[in-house]
């Protein structure tokens, strides 16, 4: 590939990211060269138009052959942004999204509007810990736990704490099993992806954890489970739960939501994008 200036190996590597498919190829090289190069976007700029260092090139071209495959750009840099912050992910993790964002939103706001001074927070599927980690750091007051089934996403929800300096509990365990006591707040991001969906999807999500993703015949078999425990261990006043879901299974959710809690208000709540996104459980 052209090597004779920055600029031009930027668009060396666009070009051969466009051939393959990847959306957005001018973005990812720009980020593929500043993750091999070790550089801010400040220091690519200002050298557009000088020769790229040589003894990093064999390193880029590692990580492009990677993008090359489909490989999520984000596992190759092994970075991502969640409400402002930079957290670590690999293929042991869901990469996080901005609409999952939603999730922390309500529960900020609804934990001020309450005016609970001391929450007590529950993440399931903590997964890379970007809710749990975020919660923890938006509200230091609050006790935040995390649970995963996964020992990998647990290191790395680790990491991400230690990194961000976070405060808050992870355990290994299948949802709400590991976890003791109630919760002024539970939040979620479960697989809900239908498993006949599973072949269609975009190449890079593919590549992510499958456990993360496989919501089984109709999306519900972990959200099943998950509701129960969340009637359990949810306080019975003054108290929220938030579940990410998928827009085709809206319906069954909802219906699912009504007739495990009966006596609570429940809401679909709509993605910037206009999509239903999030279940909303919340007892006043």
């Amino acid at each position: 590939m052209p090597t004779d200036t920055v600029s031009s190996l930027i668009q060396s590597i666009t070009s051969r990211l466009s051939a393959v498919g990847i959306e957005d190829a001018g973005i990812d090289a720009r980020l593929l060269l500043r993750s091999a190069f070790g550089w801010t976007a400040a220091d690519q700029l200002g050298q557009l138009l000088d020769p790229p260092p040589s003894d990093k090139l064999d390193h880029l071209e590692s990580l492009v052959a990677r993008r090359c495959t489909q490989e999520p750009l984000q596992y190759i840099t092994g970075n991502t942004e969640f409400f402002r912050r930079n957290f670590h992910v690999d293929e042991n993790v869901l990469i996080p999204r901005p609409e999952t964002e939603q999730i922390v939103v309500q529960t900020l706001a609804f934990i001020r509007e309450r005016k609970i001074s001391n929450p007590r927070i529950a993440d399931v599927c903590t997964g890379s810990g970007a809710i749990a980690v975020t919660l923890a750091l938006e509200m230091p007051a609050a006790e935040v736990h995390g649970t995963d089934i996964s020992a990998g996403a647990l290191t790395i929800a680790q990491q991400n704490a230690t990194d961000l300096s976070a405060e808050l509990d992870l355990y290994e365990g299948d949802l709400l099993d590991p976890l003791s006591g109630e919760f002024d707040v539970i939040v979620s991001n479960p697989p809900y992806i239908l498993s006949t969906a599973l072949t269609s999807l975009q190449p890079e999500v593919d590549r992510e954890p499958n456990l993360a993703l496989d919501g089984g015949i109709d999306g519900l078999d972990v959200i099943r489970p998950l509701f129960a425990g969340i009637a359990e261990r949810l306080k019975p006043t003054a108290s929220a739960a938030y579940v990410e879901i998928d827009p085709p299974i809206a319906d069954a959710v909802m219906q699912l939501a009504l007739e495990t809690f009966p006596h609570t208000g429940i809401s679909l709540l709509a993605d910037l994008a206009g999509l239903t996104r999030c279940i909303a459980i919340e007892h006043t």
